[in-house]
């Protein structure tokens, strides 16, 4: 101690241009702006002899130059004397502090119990952040990074705990992470916000696939809907990047979200959760059990419609009880498919009429028709398809790169590669938030057709091979 005082002595005078140039934290947060009379007002330690402005703002500068020289004992030193003595005085003591705590974890030289009780003082640094976030965001200026809600911090901690606690809690498993993430998610919606990162729910759904392997019979059902959940924010979140106005900006949003995205429905896609013939026996008899559930149904008609069973009778079932209740567009949209499944066409023009007059803009009637082109491509009406893509496109001019992507894999479908290829790159050029799904798909399409292109070289030769030879024979016979 007397060798940090002697430092603090040092620095006390320096303190307030020391903090300038660490303005921009490497994570992003911006919380050491703070002025002197937030630090003298955030003192509630019991050493009378020093200024209080001063000594927590020298304190605040040893955390943030321990971090930066990676002391991480010093560091330590420093978190928990503003842990005791100044807990609002800086967001960095809890921005920076789990990271410390997670580099001293990691540690070869720090004993299992050290590392257990560094992980313990992690996770109520969480807790601290939550019981003081008012105060924390109070010093931080509006629409600075540094500010957090609630889920913010909870899905950090699930974060943190998920990387840091296994081999170190003997209480950490899958199920415990599960929930922390779940937590953090349900805070945000509750909130009213959209952002989650995209690390973190890549993250959350990769603790999910796990339960799902665990017991693929039971966690079936919350493991299509936590790809639905995931799949879903990543998507809003890409909307973001359509709002941003500077080009980098939303580059970075692409970035940040497009990855995870293709991570999560690659995964998803080799779970095989998504098996229609166990579909449709697990969701039978539940839709029956739920018939008068609205909120059941209208759950199990998405899942089921976002795997392509949308041409199954529990689909159909589901969408009859949820109509006969409540009259959605999503309903009216499975009303349409059963009409056409039962022969009745001008019913299922009329339900899809429906569907949009439920609407109450044209941006929404866009939306609805993106649906009913979905439907239709499942049920492999790709002529219906394309003339709601286009529909949907004159509602909502903005959904001009999603239906292209659409059209892509109509296209696809039909084998008709030249023009899926052209649609990818009107959807790439026209939507940069499905620019990266737009090129993955070219690029299967492409492999394709090089697979494609050598099989039928390899086909010519084997011919060509086969007719050689069928001469010679001809020729030595006639001998």
């Amino acid at each position: 101690m007397i060798k940090k005082l002697a430092f603090y002595g040092a620095m006390a005078a320096f303190a307030l241009p020391a903090f300038a140039q660490y303005e921009k934290l490497d994570d992003g947060q911006t919380d050491l702006t703070v002025d002197e009379n937030r630090w003298a007002a955030s003192y509630i330690g019991s050493e009378p002899s020093q200024d209080p402005a001063k000594l927590v703002s020298g304190y605040i500068t040893m955390l943030q130059m321990t971090y930066n020289s990676q002391q991480w004992g010093d560091m330590y030193e420093n978190v928990n004397w503003l842990r005791k003595n100044a807990p609002i005085a800086t967001v960095a003591l809890y921005a920076r502090g789990p990271q410390m705590l997670g580099n001293l974890i990691k540690s070869d030289t720090v004993s299992a119990e050290n590392k257990k009780k560094y992980l313990n003082d992690m996770m109520s640094l969480f807790d601290e952040r939550l019981k003081y976030l008012k105060y924390l965001n109070a010093g931080v200026p509006e629409g600075k990074k540094g500010r957090a809600t609630e889920g913010d911090v909870l899905i950090s901690k699930a974060n943190y705990y998920h990387i840091y606690g296994y081999g170190v809690d003997a209480d950490y498993t899958y199920n415990k992470i599960y929930d922390m993430y779940k937590a953090g998610i349900n805070k945000i919606k509750e909130e009213g916000g959209r952002e989650v990162k995209g690390a973190y729910i890549q993250y959350f759904f990769s603790v999910s696939h796990e339960l799902y392997k665990v017991d693929n019979e039971f966690f079936r059902e919350q493991f299509l809907n936590d790809y639905l959940e995931s799949k879903e924010v990543c998507e809003k979140m890409l909307q973001l990047a359509k709002e941003e106005t500077d080009e980098y900006t939303a580059q970075k949003i692409v970035d940040e979200y497009d990855k995870p995205l293709a991570v999560i429905e690659q995964v998803f896609a080799q779970s095989g959760a998504a098996n229609r013939e166990q579909l449709i026996a697990m969701y039978t008899p539940k839709v029956e059990e739920n018939k008068n559930n609205i909120a059941y149904l209208r759950s199990a008609m998405n899942v089921l419609a976002n795997n392509e069973c949308d041409d199954t009778d529990v689909y159909y079932a589901a969408a009859r009880y949820a109509h006969a209740i409540e009259p959605t567009y999503e309903s009216a949209i499975g009303m349409a498919q059963y009409s056409k499944k039962e022969g009745k066409m001008q019913a299922m023009l009329t339900y899809y009429n429906a569907a949009l007059d439920m609407a109450t803009s044209d941006n929404a009637r866009g939306r609805i028709c993106m649906n009913i082109a979905t439907s239709l491509i499942n049920g492999k009406q790709y002529t219906g398809a394309l003339v709601y893509l286009d529909r949907a496109v004159n509602y909502n001019a903005e959904l001009k790169g999603n239906a292209a992507l659409k059209k892509a894999v109509v296209y696809t479908s039909l084998g008709q590669y030249d023009k899926a290829l052209a649609q990818c790159n009107e959807a790439s050029s026209a939507d940069i938030t499905v620019s990266g799904s737009a090129n993955r798909l070219a690029q299967k399409i492409r492999d394709h057709q090089a697979n494609a292109a050598a099989n039928a070289r390899a086909r010519a030769a084997y011919d060509a091979y086969i007719a050689k030879q069928k001469a010679e024979e001809d020729f030595w016979s006639k001998k």
